[in-house]
């Protein structure tokens, strides 16, 4: 698998292609604001999950974006997968949470 990162405008897409590099099987999306960056989203296709493709994903961002605070809102069912790579819940609405992954001293607050 061969990640892709590409950024326009202040909004990067990751996408991973398969092993023949014919389709994207999964990507990533992640927009640059002020004080922090968002991660807008991780999709994986379904016959690819739990295969550590999404993990893969989300390392990529959390190393390109270690100097920053990283915020996304996500479906409560995967929060515990979140807060496995090192981010905490701010709070839930509806079905999404959202949740933080803080830099050093720049916590967001």
């Amino acid at each position: 698998m061969q990640i892709e990162h590409t950024m326009e405008k202040g909004v990067h897409r990751y996408e991973c292609w398969d092993d023949y590099g014919c389709s994207v099987v999964a990507f990533a999306v992640v927009v640059e604001k002020r004080g922090y960056v968002y991660l807008k989203e991780i999709n994986v296709g379904s016959s690819y999950r739990g295969k550590g493709i999404g993990t893969s994903l989300l390392k990529r961002v959390l190393d390109d974006f270690s100097g920053r605070d990283i915020l996304a809102s996500v479906f409560k069912d995967r929060v515990k997968w979140y807060q496995e790579h090192g981010f905490e819940t701010l709070g839930e609405k509806g079905g999404l949470a959202e949740v933080k992954k803080a830099h050093g001293d720049n916590l967001l607050k």
